[in-house]
């Protein structure tokens, strides 16, 4: 063999070398590349609801606030109808006495009159 013929052989085989190094280093840098776009994914999609999670804890806490808020004035309104209620329950039961003893007293004198005056 003659030098041109080497010449060529070694550059066939050079040609060949930087082809097979080409594909695999393609394949490693599209392998990167998909890794690389991945990560990147999973970060927004961390991220993501991270700020759901948060948005939503902050209107659980603002709903928390406001039933605590609501049930807070339902029992002062509960507490001041009961009170009421209680006052007016007094004044009836104090109202009930006055009437029994006028009854009473008008009783004794329906007896009094009947002694007097005998039945009608």
């Amino acid at each position: 063999m003659d030098i041109k013929s080497w010449a060529v052989a070694l550059g066939a085989l050079g040609t060949f070398a930087t082809t097979i190094w080409a594909v695999i280093h393609g394949y490693h840098s599209d392998t990167w590349q998909a890794d690389q776009d991945r990560q990147g994914m999973e970060k927004y999609i961390m991220e993501q609801v991270k700020a759901d999670n948060e948005l939503l804890r902050k209107e659980r806490e603002s709903d928390q606030a406001q039933f605590a808020k609501d049930l807070n004035e339902l029992k002062d309104k509960k507490d001041a109808m009961e009170q009421e209620l209680n006052q007016q329950i007094a004044l009836k039961v104090s109202e009930n006495e006055a009437l029994r003893k006028r009854n009473a007293a008008l009783e004794r004198e329906n007896q009094a009159y009947r002694e007097r005056y005998g039945e009608l």
